[in-house]
């Protein structure tokens, strides 16, 4: 079948060429439709797909050369890059299994505290390692937790609790940092390089941060409201772990990095010289290039690189590179003029329609890909109706990351969901509430930051 739809995304651009209109470049719009119709369907990795603004954009005229080499080549790209490369430290010398552990142990060892600890663990380091990564890593320690559980009449209820706060707790906590999920990271490239507003660290961390605390306390109280019972086991103490001298000094490496991101704006009134976001990453990935470990090596060797997950860069670039294309043949500019209607509605209402789409529609497909057409249309739309750009923005990329329906919606409910303990009934129903949650909490949290005047 992968070669039907491979022939559909192809003949919908190919008719698109052939339809003439006064108010958009067609041809423009059949490359997003095909794009998007591969992103769904995914006849070819999503990463090739990404890169048609090259293979089309280009020949057709769509883009320019210009255009396309900022969309590729834009620093929150970079930004990315340098966060991948100090993730992969971090995993490569154990220190995440180190912080899961710690924080596991804190908590304590009932069900309910079993599972608290396994939420906050996971949401940390999904903060700075990829969440498909960091469930990659929490699976099998709560593999080896369940079958360490004491035998109880709803050790299997437990079970499917505790694995889909994996999944879920990975989604939410990838909001709270601009490194923490590609829609973050696409949704600042996107406003830089098509509104001209730059988007720093602790802006979005000012943003996502509570956003995250809240939605975690909200899912750990319905995971245990549902999936914890009254049951008087307890697991087995975890021994403290010391940290080894290559994690000492990957740690102190990491920390530094997030103190520079965090107070980059102090720093800049001091320093004779100005720190990015950027900057600051790639710095701290070069040094992993520099300090040795007790072996005498560098901490990081290029050959570890492989490792990196080299494909959603492209990603991103093509998402920006359809921004960019959709922009310049006036598709955004008309589409606003038909959403015009709409600004009549209270802002709330508004919202809600707003995030209510883009969460149900990531659902379906790539959560980067939606984050590229949606925010380009949207910001438009705010600069029109003079509403705030950024809250908007950032409303509709925490949407984004917040699908907890489906196996398929994220990397991290396909993990979860391979460990063969969990219905599709389970995540459904459970995802549907989540969901309708998250639609609520966004536009609440959107409209008090940004909309609400206190009159």
């Amino acid at each position: 079948m992968k070669w039907v739809h491979s022939i559909i995304g192809i003949l919908i651009f190919i008719i698109s060429t052939n339809i003439e209109s006064e108010h958009f470049d067609v041809s423009a719009l059949g490359l997003a439709v095909w794009m998007v119709y591969w992103w769904i369907t995914q006849p070819v990795p999503l990463y090739m797909t990404a890169l048609l603004p090259i293979i089309i954009g280009l020949p057709f005229e769509l883009i320019e050369h210009a255009d396309l080499a900022q969309s590729y080549g834009n620093h929150m790209i970079f930004l990315f890059f340098g966060g991948f490369v100090i993730a992969l430290a971090i995993e490569k010398w154990g220190l995440h299994e180190q912080i899961a552990f710690t924080i596991i142990r804190s908590f304590g060892k009932t069900p309910s505290r079993l599972l608290g600890g396994f939420m906050v663990a996971t949401a940390f380091l999904s903060m700075w390692i990829s969440n498909t990564a960091t469930t990659l890593m929490m699976l099998p320690i709560a593999l080896s937790v369940i079958r360490a559980i004491p035998r109880f009449r709803e050790k299997r209820l437990f079970s499917i609790g505790l694995l889909m706060s994996i999944a879920f707790a990975a989604n939410i906590g990838g909001t709270a940092t601009l490194i923490g999920t590609p829609p973050n990271i696409q949704m600042a490239g996107i406003l830089d390089q098509e509104f001209n507003m730059t988007i720093d660290f602790f802006e979005w961390f000012i943003v996502g941060f509570p956003f995250m605390i809240t939605m975690l306390t909200i899912t750990y109280l319905l995971l245990r409201r549902y999936f914890v019972k009254k049951s008087d086991f307890q697991m087995m103490d975890i021994a403290p772990r010391k940290l080894d001298v290559n994690q000492k000094r990957v740690l102190t490496l990491f920390s530094f990095v997030v103190l520079f991101w965090m107070g980059r704006s102090l720093l800049n009134t001091i320093l004779p010289f100005e720190l990015n976001d950027t900057g600051i990453a790639l710095i701290g990935a070069m040094i992993l290039f520099i300090v040795p470990s007790d072996e005498q090596k560098p901490i990081l060797a290029w050959e570890d690189l492989q490792k990196l997950p080299w494909g959603i860069l492209f990603l991103f670039g093509g998402g920006l590179a359809l921004a960019s294309i959709l922009a310049n043949a006036n598709i955004v500019n008309y589409m606003v003029n038909e959403m015009k209607p709409l600004v009549t509605m209270p802002a709330i209402i508004l919202l809600v329609i707003i995030f209510a789409i883009t969460i149900f529609s990531t659902e379906l497909m790539s959560n980067l890909a939606l984050v590229s057409l949606i925010i380009p249309l949207m910001g438009k739309f705010a600069i029109e109706m003079d509403l705030p750009i950024f809250g908007i923005a950032a409303g509709i990329a925490l949407s984004a990351s917040c699908a907890f329906m489906l196996p398929v919606a994220t990397p991290p409910n396909a993990i979860v969901y391979s460990a063969n303990l969990i219905k599709m009934k389970n995540m459904l129903v459970f995802g549907l509430l989540l969901n309708v949650i998250t639609v609520f909490i966004v536009s609440v949290l959107i409209y008090f930051m940004f909309f609400y005047n206190g009159i």
